[in-house]
C-alpha cells in the first residue's frame, strides 16, 4: 500500500465522486483511478463501486478506508513531530470540545497554547459524542473533551476527568412544569435529549427508571447545542444540562432549573483519547493547557432559589 493510494481511497469516501476526490488530492482523474486500481490489484478485491450516482466504497473499501484514515493521521503526526523538533513552523492539532468547555475554558486554553506555539494550526469542533468518537477512532481528531459516562466508553478509549458537576432538568422560563418538585411530576412531559449510550441524556433516562419513574418520553433526539438551546427556549420540551451552564448570563436569562427534590446524577467532563494513540508534543501541550484552564476557574456555585424559577 502506498500513501497516494490511501489518500485517494479516503478522498473518494469523503466526496463520493472520482472528480471531486481527484481535485482534493491534486491528482488528475486518470491518475487517481490508476492508484485505486493498483490498490485493488494488490488486495485482490474491489474497493470502489462506480455508478451514475458517483463512486461509493464497497464493504472491502470501507474496511480498508477505516484503517487508511488512521494510517494517514499517524503519518501526519510523524511529520508534525519532526516539524516541532526541528523548530520549524507548522503542524496541526485537532480536537472537539463540548459546549460547556467552549463557554468556560476554551479561550483561556487557546490563549495559553498560542503563547508557546503560535504557528501551530488548531482545529476545534463541537464535541458531541455521536460524531466525535467516530472521528477520534479514525484519527481525524487527536482528542475529545466531552461530558460522558466513563463506565460506558468503549475499551479502545481512555478517559481523564477534568471537572465534575451536577445535572439539572432545564426548561424555558414560564414553562408549566417550572415549579415541579419531583421527577414524578414530570410524567407525560415531552423531552429533547441526546440518548446515545455514553451521553448524559441516557444517564438521565436510567436515573428516572432506577427511581421508579417512567423514562423521559423523548420526542426530539438532538446532538447540537445551538438546536437544543433554541428548541428549549421556544417550546415546552424539557431537556437536561450541567448546572454550570446557568453561569452564562444569556443562558440563565432564558432557561430555568426545575427544582426536583431528587439529587440528579453528577456528570464528568474529561478528555477522551485513543488508548493506542501516540500524541504529538503539540497535542500534549494543548491538553495541558485545557487542564490548567479548568483548574484556574473556580467551581460554579449556583443557588436554585435565585435561578429565576417561576
Amino acid at each position: 500500500m502506498k500513501y497516494n493510494q490511501l489518500r485517494a481511497l479516503v478522498a473518494i469516501a469523503q466526496h463520493g465522486s472520482i472528480r471531486a476526490a481527484a481535485k482534493t488530492v491534486c491528482l488528475s482523474q486518470p491518475a487517481l483511478t490508476k492508484a485505486i486500481r493498483e490498490l485493488e490489484q494488490e488486495l485482490g478485491v474491489p474497493l470502489v463501486s462506480r455508478s451514475a450516482r458517483g463512486a461509493q466504497l464497497t464493504q472491502f473499501g470501507q474496511a480498508v478506508c477505516a484503517r487508511a484514515r488512521l494510517i494517514l493521521a499517524e503519518m501526519q503526526h510523524a511529520k508534525d513531530d519532526v516539524i516541532h523538533l526541528s523548530g520549524q513552523a507548522g503542524g496541526t492539532v485537532s480536537c472537539a470540545v463540548t459546549p460547556l468547555v467552549s463557554l468556560k475554558f476554551l479561550s483561556r486554553a487557546i490563549h495559553s497554547f498560542r503563547q508557546r506555539m503560535p504557528k501551530t494550526r488548531l482545529s476545534v469542533q463541537e464535541g458531541f459524542l455521536t460524531a466525535a468518537l467516530a472521528r477520534l477512532r479514525d484519527g481525524s481528531l487527536d482528542f475529545v473533551i466531552a461530558i460522558v459516562d466513563e463506565k460506558k466508553l468503549a475499551p479502545e478509549f481512555v478517559f481523564r476527568s477534568l471537572h465534575e458537576g451536577e445535572l439539572i432538568i432545564s426548561a424555558r422560563k414560564g414553562h408549566p412544569l417550572a415549579n415541579a418538585e419531583s421527577i414524578a411530576d414530570l410524567e407525560g412531559a415531552e423531552w429533547m435529549l441526546n440518548t446515545t449510550p455514553e451521553s448524559i441524556g441516557q444517564s438521565l433516562q436510567d436515573f428516572f427508571v432506577q427511581h421508579g419513574a417512567s423514562a423521559p418520553h423523548v420526542v426530539v433526539e438532538c446532538s447540537s447545542f445551538s438546536a437544543s438551546f433554541s428548541l428549549t427556549v421556544s417550546s415546552n420540551l424539557l431537556s437536561c444540562c450541567p448546572k454550570s451552564f446557568l453561569e452564562t448570563d444569556w443562558i440563565r436569562e432564558r432557561l430555568v432549573s426545575i427544582p426536583v427534590r431528587e439529587a440528579l446524577p453528577r456528570v464528568s467532563v474529561g478528555i477522551i483519547s485513543r488508548r493506542d494513540a501516540l500524541n504529538t508534543s503539540a497535542c500534549d501541550y494543548l491538553i495541558d493547557c485545557f487542564v490548567e484552564a479548568v483548574a484556574a476557574v473556580p467551581q460554579f456555585q449556583f443557588d436554585t432559589d435565585s435561578a429565576g424559577v417561576v
